[in-house]
């Protein structure tokens, strides 16, 4: 089965963060979500793992509320830009890709926003698999993808389908050109956290309509496990 190779998917991303990605974003309102229900669990005061952490749209929201949590990255320059807004989270970044990523500790959440969307169908199956490896008994997953009814704006290619719905697609053009970005039909997803999790929040699909001269509209599945005490 194809995966994606770590060395250029990192040179990828190491040239958009320094092309301006995400400096200005405001986080999105999943992250209000995310508080809302470690709250509510009793977890605040625990430790989580944000994959994907990029130079900290979301992550340095969640930091700021006093939440003590990892961050692990395959771009070294979006960590190098974090560090740089705020140097105290530096000893909890790591430069890694999460498919080979592993840690002395489980942890009492994980957090994916808009990463496990990147890639083949092996590498999905790495994610999950590693999610259900490092999460405590008893711990929330919360994740965030590409949805399948997305309206793809960009030229590209379909290189892959799946029984349930699920397309990954190859960029023609466009800051991604070559790279694998999965969409995601809802029995996928609950068919990867079949098994191992039960659902604390329904899958809820999030619609973005993109700003002209683009048309269409982008999709997002948001959900939030649990994982299995037993």
């Amino acid at each position: 089965m194809r995966a994606m190779d770590p060395d250029t998917v990192s040179a990828r991303w190491d040239k958009l963060y320094r092309s301006g990605r995400y400096d200005n974003d405001p986080p999105i309102p999943f992250v209000k979500r995310i508080l809302h229900n470690l709250e509510e669990f009793s977890l605040l005061k625990s430790t989580g793992l944000y994959i994907g952490c990029g130079n900290g749209r979301n992550y340095l929201p969640l930091i700021n509320s006093g939440l003590h949590i990892y961050g692990v990255d395959i771009s070294a320059e979006s960590l190098r830009q974090l560090t740089t807004k705020e140097p105290a989270v530096a000893e909890l970044l790591v430069h890694a890709d999460f498919r080979k990523f592993q840690h002395q500790r489980k942890f009492d959440y994980i957090i994916a926003i808009q990463v496990f969307q990147h890639g083949y169908s092996a590498d999905i199956d790495r994610y999950f698999a590693n999610v259900r490896s490092m999460l405590m008994p008893g711990g929330l997953f919360f994740l965030r993808v590409n949805a399948a009814s997305t309206q793809i704006y960009r030229s590209h290619t379909i290189a892959e389908q799946n029984e349930f719905g699920g397309i990954t697609v190859i960029y023609d053009a466009g800051s991604k050109q070559g790279m694998p970005v999965h969409f995601y039909s809802r029995e996928e997803i609950l068919n990867l956290t079949r098994g191992g999790f039960e659902v604390v929040n329904q899958l809820r699909e999030v619609v973005t309509h993109r700003t002209p001269p683009e048309t269409g509209f982008w999709s997002q599945w948001e959900g939030i496990w649990r994982r299995c005490i037993r």
